[in-house]
This record gives C-alpha cells, structure tokens and sequence, in this order.
C-alpha cells in the first residue's frame, strides 16, 4: 500500500517502489560511490533512467519540498533531483537552471505533478488503521483480468456514491475489446462476480444500481488497484472524465 510521503524518508521509499519505477521508469541502485569503492555521503543516491535507451545511471539527491538552490548547496554534483512538491513561489525551471550552475543538475522531477502520485491516500493513523481489507482486494484483483480491474477501481473511486451497471458494463465494452467480444449476457459476470466473493467487494443495492462493498474501505481499495493498474498491468489510470460514462443518473 502505498501513501503520499511526509517527509524526504518516506518519499525515498516510495520512489523505490514497483509503482512510482513504473510510473517514472527511474529506478533505485545503491549509494554514491567513488572510484575506490568507498560509499559518499552525498548526493543521496544512484539511480537507473530507463526512459531512453542506452539506460544511464544517474547521480540522484532528494528533498521533499525545497525552497530553492540553498537547500541543496551542501550536496555536491548530481544529475537529477527527486522531489515531493514545490512551495508556492518556487518555479522548477528556475529551480533547474540555479541547480544547473551549483550542483551540475540538469533535471528536477516532481512526483506530485503527477496525477497517480498526487492521488494517493495521505499518511495518517487513520489511514493506517483501516488496512485490514488491502490484502482482500489485492488478493481478489490479482486473480482477474485487466477489465474486473478497471470495474473495481472505479466501485472503489465513487464509493459511497452508486453505479449503474449496464453503464459499467457499456463502458467496459466500449474500452475493452475481450469485454466487447463477450455474449451480451455474459458481459456483466465481469463486474458481478465480486459480489459472491468473500467478504462481497460489491453490494447490489436496488434495480440494477450498485456499489463498492462497505466491507472493505473504499479508500485502501483505491489504492492497491491503482498501484496494481500501473504496476502490474502498466496503464495509466483511467481518466476522471470517464466517470460520467458509469455514473448513476
């Protein structure tokens, strides 16, 4: 399960995840070293970029909101810096063009520019308290194919608010070419099977309106499918536009 970091250790792990190396195709290494082997204290870290080949390893320092160049005038030359956010004020391509002339670094990458990274839950006792259910639908997503998926996440993302299914179902169809081939009939037993599983992911409420099950918290649920999205199927998530192709009228 992964959260919005708080501070610059919780944004070094979330870097390291199988989310965030998707996402970014950057990936954790090891320390700094130098020509005799020893580990240096600064920058924080060698990084692979898998955006363009040949890959190439970078020299990576992280800081979780800085202000400007100061933050970094102890830190020696690197490549890139790996940053949480940027305070109001704070200009990344100024930042990058100061970092350029101190540091000799030519990129700053700010994770919550991104939308998949900006939507994670935030950190907090009460987030933390209610991660009972993550194994239940990480282990029910991990058996079914990209389409349930999909369904799930979008259950999970409207949740207390309700889906119609036949919109869902057309929605799925329009997306996904298996779902399209499917029998008319059959098309819904991609989105209703999770209402047998126990405990249910998806409580039938009335008519052919539904919604994410209240048995497992929906913004966990959010969560692990998003991160299984990228990471195992390696989609973007889908679109906020598209909810008004589910949503019940």
């Amino acid at each position: 399960m992964n959260f919005k970091p708080i501070d610059e250790m919780s944004l070094r792990q979330l870097f390291s995840t199988a989310f965030a190396q998707e996402l970014l195709r950057l990936a954790y290494l090891g320390p700094v070293v130098n020509a005799a082997g020893a580990v240096e204290t600064s920058p924080d870290a060698m990084i692979l970029d898998m955006r363009r080949s040949p890959y190439q390893p970078l020299r990576c320092e992280f800081k979780f909101s800085p202000g400007n160049k100061d933050d970094f005038s102890h830190n020696g030359r690197f490549d890139i810096a790996i940053v949480w956010s940027l305070p109001q004020g704070c200009n990344r391509n100024q930042l990058t063009a100061d970092l350029l002339g101190q540091n000799e670094c030519s990129e700053v990458v700010v994770l919550s520019d991104t939308k998949a990274f900006r939507d994670l839950p935030p950190y907090s006792m009460d987030a933390l308290s209610r991660l009972g259910g993550a194994d239940v639908v990480r282990e029910k997503a991990l058996k079914t194919e990209f389409p349930s998926v999909c369904a799930l996440f979008w259950a999970a993302k409207l949740y207390p608010n309700k889906f119609r299914m036949d919109r869902m179902v057309d929605y799925l169809a329009k997306r996904f070419p298996a779902v399209k081939k499917m029998q008319p009939k059959g098309r819904a037993n991609v989105v209703t099977a999770f209402i047998q599983t126990k405990p249910p992911l998806l409580s039938r409420m009335h008519g052919n309106y539904f919604r994410w099950s209240s048995e497992c918290d929906s913004v966990v649920a959010v969560g692990e499918l998003s991160e299984l999205i990228v990471s195992r199927f390696g989609e973007a998530l889908p679109p906020d536009t598209d909810v008004e192709e589910i949503q019940q009228l």
